[in-house]
């Protein structure tokens, strides 16, 4: 459904009421009731995911192949538009320019990036850590569909010790990459792990979760890195992939931007920070 549906619903605590009771039926019930109460938005949603056929249609990822949960499949079709954090693409350009010998995915959940990075770096080993086990399988069946599965390694839960020692096999020129829902604060810490202060690292900050997560990070890095902060911006039809799907674009547009609608409370920040020693490197975005 569209966020601001959501936003309405969440607010009002008698509505709240009947969408809990709703979420206690069978899915053979929920379903068909989806579609009588928001049909135009379920409509939207199976055009996406039959142009797509499980893979991005634009963006750097384009052609990957992508399954999603049926969660995602109804409100992140981002994943399938190629749209999803689309102020990162200069960022993940760079990246792929400078051919890692390791990226080190910290949050690898359903494997967009880390799949990503694989099919589009040949020559890079990709090391991910997922603390949420159901992810583990869906993860593996995306990788083998992509063709990637041998050169990715996944582990569960990342602690200090496992960033560390990932970092110390990497070689020297490792790129981390981290999203975890405010647990950036206590791992991307330098004083505990040196090995840090050589790394390339993009981050997705969570000061809504943890407090002061931006500023202290900008604090730890600020004198081994040069740092750009990246922040969200609202999607428009200029950003639809209109030529994969143009009868959305052109008959159903306030549809196709909400479609790319990530669901973010506050702004979103992320912190690109590249270090300042080490091997010379093209960091331009």
């Amino acid at each position: 459904m569209r966020q601001a549906t959501w936003n309405a619903i969440e607010g009002n605590p008698a509505v709240m009421r009947i969408y809990r009771s709703y979420r206690q039926l069978p899915e053979e019930v929920r379903a068909p009731a989806r579609w009588l109460v928001a049909p135009l938005w379920h409509t939207a949603c199976a055009l996406v995911r039959r142009r797509a056929t499980d893979a991005v249609l634009s963006g750097p990822f384009q052609g990957m192949k992508l399954l999603l949960s049926p969660v995602s499949s109804r409100h992140l079709l981002g994943y399938l538009l190629g749209t999803q954090e689309l102020e990162l693409h200069p960022i993940v350009e760079t990246v792929i320019r400078q051919n890692y010998g390791t990226v080190i995915n910290v949050g690898v959940a359903d494997g967009y990036y880390a799949i990503g990075f694989a099919r589009r770096m040949p020559s890079t080993r990709i090391v991910g850590f997922e603390g949420l086990p159901e992810h583990h399988e869906p993860f593996w069946q995306t990788a083998r569909m992509n063709g990637v599965a041998d050169r990715i390694r996944v582990e569960g839960f990342c602690d200090t010790a496992d960033l560390q020692n990932a970092l110390a096999a990497a070689g020297p020129r490792p790129f981390v990459l981290c999203d975890i829902e405010g647990g950036e604060k206590a791992l991307l810490d330098n004083s505990r792990i040196p090995e840090l202060n050589q790394a390339d690292i993009l981050v997705e900050t969570h000061d809504g979760l943890v407090p002061g997560c931006t500023s202290l990070l900008l604090e730890r890095f600020g004198k081994t890195h040069d740092i750009t902060s990246i922040y969200a911006r609202p999607r428009s039809a200029r950003d639809f992939p209109s030529d994969k799907l143009p009868f959305l674009a052109k008959w159903m547009p306030r549809t196709a931007v909400e479609l790319m609608n990530e669901r973010r409370t506050g702004v979103q920040e992320w912190l690109f920070m590249t270090a300042r020693s080490g091997p010379g490197r093209d960091t331009s975005p």
